[in-house]
């Protein structure tokens, strides 16, 4: 039971990785401008790895100690940590090199990465989470 909660969390992150990537390369290349110096494409990889084997414990966590409510309190849970997780690229002091107009488009390319991990989790659940 705990192996496809595993595995779902590892196929979640790896898509929701794959996904960031893109859509980062995407704008760096409609920019111009790499932001490695912030950010690097393992930590991306990481992160979503990260945050979707966790939501995935926490699933199965909550579904463990509530079995009728777990799924409705874990979803609760997670999408509010989710949201509370975009302060971070809004508080994010940026080098002093970085265009003005870069200073408005980063925290907003940000926050979009945030939700890569929770859309592609939740997309993919009902591939391995079955009652």
């Amino acid at each position: 039971m705990f192996k496809n909660h595993l595995f779902h969390g590892i196929a979640a992150g790896l898509v929701s990785g794959l996904a960031c990537y893109f859509f980062y390369s995407t704008l760096r290349d409609e920019f111009m401008y790499d932001f490695s110096t912030i950010f690097t494409t393992m930590n991306l990889f990481a992160a979503c790895m990260f945050g979707c084997v966790l939501a995935s414990v926490g699933f199965f966590a909550a579904k463990k100690i509530m079995p009728k409510y777990g799924e409705i309190v874990f979803n609760f849970i997670f999408t509010t940590l989710v949201f509370a997780s975009l302060i971070s690229p809004m508080m994010h002091k940026l080098p002093l090199d970085f265009d003005e107009y870069l200073t408005v488009i980063f925290p907003t390319f940000a926050m979009t990465l945030h939700f890569f991990p929770a859309i592609f989790w939740f997309a993919l659940k009902p591939l391995f989470i079955r009652k």
